[in-house]
């Protein structure tokens, strides 16, 4: 298992890719009004004016790897970590371990909802399903898997869907590494009464961040200066999670995002699932 590595200073080149990936969100928007424009713009993240979903349709998320650090107790053999196992996972803040552990993941706040809904039947609601929510610290570490970070069991953790189908998680925005965009995991089970199985989920997938402020948080905040170097590499078509996804998937994965890196993020998100 490969430890992420201290990265070295960013160049010249590297900021101003940086500059040029911090869109404002007015622009943003502008390109997705334009449609095919937003294509010719070579933005990732965007989908084309043909594979755009009618206004108010859902699409169900793609099943997409756990990736080496789930700790749901079906990752790699090197590894037996299962905090879906813990008392004390079904929790709605993040950023602090739990029982013994007593690290706390510092970074820019970020406050997560994320709506279930059922694809097949007009984007209804799904209550009651548990999601598990992981990410990686701002440099790019895994509790419970990085070196540094074994006895740490933060920025994990699982919630029960509301009457409206969401769940919400208090944790911080996430650090970028070498290979990958910045991402999210997350599983969806049936319950989360008694302990949730990893044989037992509906969903499996992965959430991407938004181009304009993964810029301004790499570029601006101190402590994410690894994140600053990797994400001047990387990029959504890159990625070899979501490159292979259709612009309306890539649309549906990304997190709609507020605020900023001084305030902190508002995130939203929805995903679709087949029943």
């Amino acid at each position: 298992m490969t430890e992420p590595q201290p990265a070295p200073a960013p160049t010249e080149l590297e900021r101003d890719l940086l500059r040029m990936a911090r869109l404002p969100a007015r622009r943003l928007a502008l390109t997705r009004m334009l449609g095919a424009g937003a294509a010719a713009l070579g933005l990732p993240g965007l989908a084309r004016a043909g594979d755009a979903a009618p206004p108010g349709a859902c699409i169900a998320l793609p099943e997409e790897t756990a990736g080496p650090y789930p700790a749901n107790g079906g990752g790699p053999a090197s590894s037996s970590a299962n905090v879906l196992a813990s008392s004390g996972v079904v929790r709605s803040d993040l950023r602090g371990s739990f029982g013994g552990p007593t690290g706390t993941a510092q970074g820019v706040p970020l406050q997560l909802t994320i709506r279930l809904v059922d694809a097949s039947a007009g984007c209804a609601p799904l209550p009651g399903r548990a999601v598990y929510l992981w990410h990686c610290t701002r440099d790019g570490g895994y509790s419970l898997y990085t070196r540094e970070l074994r006895d740490e069991n933060f920025l994990r953790g699982v919630q029960v869907a509301d009457a409206h189908g969401e769940v919400s998680f208090q944790t911080i925005f996430p650090g970028c590494y070498p290979g990958r965009y910045p991402h999210l995991h997350l599983e969806v089970y049936p319950t989360a009464d008694g302990a949730p199985r990893h044989d037992r989920k509906y969903l499996t997938s992965q959430l991407a961040l938004p181009q304009d402020a993964c810029g301004a948080v790499y570029g601006e905040v101190r402590g994410y200066e690894s994140s600053l170097h990797a994400y001047a590499r990387i990029s959504l078509a890159k990625d070899g999670i979501f490159s292979d996804n259709s612009p309306a998937e890539i649309a549906a994965q990304t997190v709609s995002m507020k605020g900023s890196p001084e305030q902190g993020y508002v995130g939203r998100v929805t995903v679709g699932m087949l029943g």
